[in-house]
């Protein structure tokens, strides 16, 4: 019998689910990537939806696809928005390890980077958990390594020291022969699904989350700095950390290290950079002014302008010599205050009148006074300033003091090797306008002795190759290459120059000749020694010392049998025929068969006798250098 409602529909029965995806994260990831680099511009949302739609669909139900999509597929968000915390807590407690060790990286990258917020309290120990389930999968690669330090940041299960003592033996492992401060190409594991940027930032924000030295803040830079494409202008957060390792190799007294990576700042500084960055630049400006070495033409200052560094905080000039002076995130500025605090050489200063406000700037402020009546006769005022100056190396404001305050020759000796292993320790980028203002302030110091005399000869070479032309001995001491780039300085408009971006792309070009051995008095000896065509050959140096006009020079004579110094004083240009005929004594003297003079002078000399081939040098260092490149 028929059922009155007609016949009976069967049982209801709900769809099967769809099969939940297996495929790897990353796979999934370079899916996406794949698909985006065949688009031929940036995609509109309703073409990121219509790809996006049927990818959810297929791996929807998974919590790690989920988590990724929601952190990293911001472009496009998912339909259904979830609680990213929940996500990531289900994630990790999957059991596969090709599903948990992608999680296990990105909340770990999450978490680095700040966003977790509140949730991160709740996240941390299910993290640890994973991490010490998987532990085994963590060790052995390197880039499997570098995720476990990663986590273990994150989770802050180690003091920072230790974790970087950690992080530089992998890297010591990925590349024996690298050291901190140099370029470094961190592995990424093939299963993290995130772009190389992304995987660099977690590195960058994880290594500057454990401090460190100026070398570890170095190669944090340097980590940073393998994300600009060949060409590319800085960027802000790149540039943060390069003034960030200038900063702390300035906290730990590496004032060489220092004055390049703070001039390579400067030079690297795009036009239109934030006024904050800016600041920073121009305050850093003054300490490149100190040490000689040019900043860019727009940040050019000068020592003999300094703006009285003394006003009080709160008043109109006072802040204006904030935003000249003041770079509140130098992180060698916290150590400078406590020192002003508890130095007593400082106290000499805070107790002759000196306002502190800013230190370095009143230290220059003294040196640029040094000369007036009121500075001139405070002896243990302009000692403890040059003290200090020495200290923080200061080497334009101690040439200053020493003009007007030599103190012993030693002293003097001191400034000229300071002077001179500036520019071995920093041999390009220099201001010679600068340095002609240091070797003159040199010269009056050693005119300001009097009668004492330099005894040790190997001192008065070097205040004599000082005093001589050392931009065009510098010149010849760097590799062709640098000395191209240089020839072709300053930068073209808004871009770095050659020399600037050889500088970046390897910043060991600027400590090009540090290593190679310092020409002394006796090397040169030594040369004219060992050669049989020198035996008719003597060289002569000379320089003025002292005010300019006031005749006082001092001379050395080098053959290969013997050596002669002397010093005098020429009343009037009519006497110079008798300084002629005086080196001219001294070189028959050490050389009877005297035929070839070789002369390095500060100041023309002439009536020679027309008998001897006399030959100019910029210095005895560039005529060593040139004699011994021919040899090769």
């Amino acid at each position: 019998m028929r059922h009155q409602h007609g016949p009976r529909r069967p049982p209801h029965r709900p769809a099967k689910p769809s099969p939940v995806s297996s495929v790897p994260l990353a796979e999934v990831f370079m899916e996406h990537e794949t698909w985006r680099k065949a688009q031929p511009g940036k995609p509109g949302r309703s073409v990121l939806r219509a790809h996006w739609k049927p990818v959810d669909a297929r791996h929807g139900p998974r919590p790690d696809y989920l988590l990724w999509r929601h952190l990293h597929g911001a472009d496009c968000p998912p339909e259904k928005t979830q609680n990213v915390a929940e996500l990531a807590a289900q994630a990790l407690r999957l059991k596969e390890p090709v599903q948990v060790l992608p999680v296990i990286a990105l909340v770990a990258g999450w978490l680095l980077g700040g966003r977790a917020g509140e949730a991160a309290g709740r996240l941390r120990p299910v993290l640890r958990e994973a991490v010490k389930r998987r532990d085994a999968e963590l060790r052995g690669d390197p880039g499997a390594e570098l995720v476990r330090l990663l986590a273990s940041r994150a989770l802050e299960e180690s003091t920072p020291q230790a974790w970087r003592e950690a992080w530089l033996a992998l890297c010591q492992r990925i590349e024996p022969s690298w050291k901190p401060g140099r370029d470094l190409q961190p592995p990424q594991p093939r299963w993290v699904p995130v772009p190389s940027r992304t995987w660099t930032r977690w590195l960058v924000t994880a290594m500057t989350s454990a401090g460190g030295d100026a070398a570890w803040a170095r190669t944090i830079w340097r980590v940073q700095r393998s994300l600009r494409p060949d060409g590319a202008l800085i960027r802000p957060e790149e540039w943060e950390l390069l003034m960030q390792a200038a900063c702390q190799a300035k906290a730990e007294a590496k004032f060489p290290e220092a004055v390049r990576l703070t001039a390579l700042a400067l030079h690297l500084l795009p036009d239109r950079a934030p006024e904050a960055l800016r600041q920073r630049a121009q305050a850093a400006a003054w300490f490149l002014a100190e040490a000689g070495v040019e900043p860019p033409a727009a940040m050019k200052v000068n020592l003999d302008q300094l703006p009285f560094p003394g006003d009080p905080p709160s008043s109109d000039k006072g802040l204006e010599a904030a935003r000249i002076f003041l770079d509140e995130a130098d992180v060698s500025r916290a150590s400078l205050l406590a020192e002003v605090e508890a130095d007593p050489d400082w106290q000499v200063l805070r107790s002759a009148g000196v306002v502190l406000h800013h230190p370095l700037a009143a230290l220059a402020w003294i040196g640029r006074r040094a000369q007036s009546y009121a500075l001139k006769k405070q002896h243990d005022l302009l000692r403890a300033a040059a003290r200090l100056a020495i200290r923080h190396h200061l080497l334009g404001t101690l040439a200053r003091i020493r003009a007007e305050f030599p103190g012993s020759a030693e002293e003097v000796t001191a400034l000229a090797r300071a002077l001179r292993d500036s520019q071995r320790l920093m041999p390009v980028l220099r201001d010679w306008t600068a340095w002609q203002r240091c070797t003159e302030c040199l010269r009056q110091a050693w005119g300001r002795l009097e009668e004492i005399a330099i005894e040790d000869e190997e001192a008065l070479f070097f205040l004599h190759e000082t005093l001589l032309d050392r931009e065009a001995t510098l010149a010849g001491c760097l590799p062709e290459e640098l000395r191209t780039f240089a020839a072709r300085h300053p930068a073209a408009e808004r871009r770095p120059s050659e020399l600037i971006q050889a500088l970046d792309a390897d910043p060991r070009w600027m400590q090009s000749i540090e290593h190679q051995r310092a020409v002394e008095l006796w090397s040169v000896a030594a040369e004219l020694r060992s050669r049989e065509s020198m035996a008719e050959e003597v060289w002569v140096s000379l320089v003025f010392r002292g005010e300019a006009g006031g005749g006082r020079y001092s001379w050395i004579v080098q053959s290969s049998s013997g050596r002669r110094t002397g010093r005098g004083r020429l009343r009037s240009p009519e006497e110079q025929p008798a300084l002629t005929a005086e080196l001219v004594e001294a070189a028959r003297s050490v050389c009877p068969e005297l035929r070839r003079l070789r002369v390095a002078a500060n100041l023309p000399v002439s009536g020679w006798p027309p008998e001897l081939e006399v030959t100019s040098a910029p210095s005895w260092e560039a005529a060593f250098r040139e004699l011994r490149s021919k040899d090769r």
